[in-house]
């Protein structure tokens, strides 16, 4: 019986870029969920409708939100995924209302004054790795944030 194999014609490459991911980084938590501060990042593409909106074609910047912000003051613009949902209720995407109903029940400590709305897709890993992703891990720890959570568009 021969083995399984994984491409149907040995050598065949995509003609999409595919990046190879590199391993999780593993952080322990050392310290009780009701004494953290909970930061939380999108690319579910999540901003003020007061911001100016991502570009949809490519985007790799992103978009402080205070977290007193109300969900009502908060917009979708991304092309990359179906957001009828999130234009809905932003809080499929960025649960802005739940983090705050965690916090006031004592399930965790704080939610960081900052959260980050950004697009992410467009293919350039190493933009994202050299820019976006070192700039939202710099307004976590500028928050003293103990624990980021991530959705993705």
């Amino acid at each position: 019986m021969e083995k399984f194999k994984l491409t149907t014609v040995p050598g065949m490459r995509s003609e999409v870029f595919a990046p190879t991911t590199p391993p999780p980084v593993w952080a322990e938590v050392t310290k009780p969920l009701n004494k953290c501060r909970v930061g939380f990042a999108t690319a579910g593409g999540i901003h003020l409708k007061t911001q100016t909106p991502f570009n949809p074609a490519g985007d790799f910047s992103l978009r402080e939100i205070p977290s007193d912000t109300p969900s009502s003051a908060l917009m979708v613009t991304h092309g990359g995924y179906d957001n009828s949902d999130v234009n809905k209720d932003v809080n499929a995407m960025l649960p802005i209302d739940r983090l705050r109903e965690l916090k006031a029940a004592g399930f965790i400590g704080d939610v960081s004054p900052i959260l980050v709305g950004f697009m992410g897709g467009g293919g350039n890993v190493e933009k994202f790795r050299n820019e976006t992703g070192p700039a939202i891990a710099d307004i976590f720890k500028r928050e003293e944030v103990d624990i980021a959570l991530l959705t993705a568009g």
